[in-house]
């Protein structure tokens, strides 16, 4: 009887251990200040854009060497006046898979050697009085030679708008501009690339960045990207990751990260199996990846969450083995006595 009250009171202790040495989850809530409207916009979308003038932004088939006035309404609500700034962006691709007009990173000069931004011209600011509106033009001139595929770009409102003291939040409107050249047919498309991989953080997190490029002059919508890595030594190694609803800009490039989480990064080589899927074709690529050893012992060192799960697994593991030495022990000890008793 003692016996069994001293296995259930071993294994209550484990249980308490293990719930101490378990990571709690912890939560805070934030509170965002209200913010009053600056600015507000409406543009002025023309009876022949493509898909109708409900579409919300421009989509436009021009003649080459031709004009059109594009027009933006800026209201200003308040009782001050303010300065609009003007300006273009053609259209990227943020990682994961999602079209960017505000980024301020450079645009590619190989995938995007001549951006549709180079096309339109404006003020780059126009002032708005209190409590009117004012149209704001953007003149688009056509190259003399018609291009192949789209050009995307946005046109960029922002005005600097104050929220009390000397704080001062930006507001952007950005409105869409697709310019539509001559169709590209299937057979001339490169289709997505994957050419390099390399070991990194995103926000401080570990993760495989796999660089994605789209090298053709279209959209390509509803997107599914799946990456499998395998260790071509130890198959039980492998990192899967899987992206949908994407929508990737043309001539453009991304990263494809793949957070490790609390996965341990082992070197060696590995067999790369990614399959993408659009509204324009699928395509299969496979290739050969190197995983070195100093790039896994820095990622391993760093990745928080590893850590965390190792020295988790190690509290376990040393309560297991300091239990099994006890509980060993005291069958012994006593079982010694009662066949001694016998």
């Amino acid at each position: 009887m003692k016996k069994r009250y001293l296995i259930i009171s071993i294994m209550l202790a484990f249980w308490g251990l293990m719930r101490q040495a378990t990571p709690q989850l912890v939560t805070a809530a934030t509170a965002d200040a209200k913010q009053k409207v600056t600015f507000m916009i409406y543009p002025e979308i023309p009876k022949d854009n493509l898909g109708g003038n409900k579409l919300g932004y421009f989509n436009l088939k021009l003649k080459p060497n031709t004009e059109k006035t594009l027009k933006i309404k800026a209201f200003n609500p308040t009782n001050k006046p303010i300065k609009v700034k003007v300006s273009a962006k053609d259209a990227q691709t943020a990682d994961d898979g999602r079209i960017d007009y505000l980024s301020d990173d450079p645009v590619s000069k190989q995938l995007l050697p001549e951006p549709g931004s180079q096309y339109v011209h404006f003020k780059l600011q126009v002032v708005v009085p209190a409590n009117t509106q004012k149209w704001v033009n953007v003149n688009v001139k056509m190259p003399d030679t018609a291009f192949k595929g789209k050009k995307a770009f946005a046109i960029n409102l922002a005005a600097m708008g104050p929220t009390g003291g000397s704080i001062s939040n930006r507001y952007v409107y950005a409105v869409g501009v697709t310019l539509n050249g001559i169709k590209l047919p299937r057979k001339e498309l490169h289709h997505l690339q994957m050419p390099t991989m390399q070991t990194g953080f995103v926000d401080k997190k570990a993760a495989l960045q796999f660089k994605v490029n789209n090298p053709d002059p279209i959209f390509l919508k509803k997107g599914q990207l799946s990456t499998k890595l395998t260790n071509q030594k130890l198959g039980f190694f492998n990192y899967k990751l899987d992206l949908k609803k994407m929508h990737i800009a043309p001539n453009s490039s991304f990263n494809a990260n793949l957070l490790l989480g609390g996965k341990r990064l082992v070197p060696g080589r590995y067999t790369m199996i990614a399959d993408f899927k659009s509204d324009q074709y699928q395509r299969e690529i496979k290739k050969t990846v190197q995983i070195t050893k100093t790039d896994a012992r820095y990622i391993n060192d760093h990745n928080v969450a590893y850590q965390k799960k190792r020295q988790l697994t190690i509290i376990v593991i040393s309560v297991c083995v300091v239990l099994g030495v006890i509980l060993i022990y005291y069958i012994r000890k006593h079982g010694s006595r009662e066949s001694k008793n016998d």
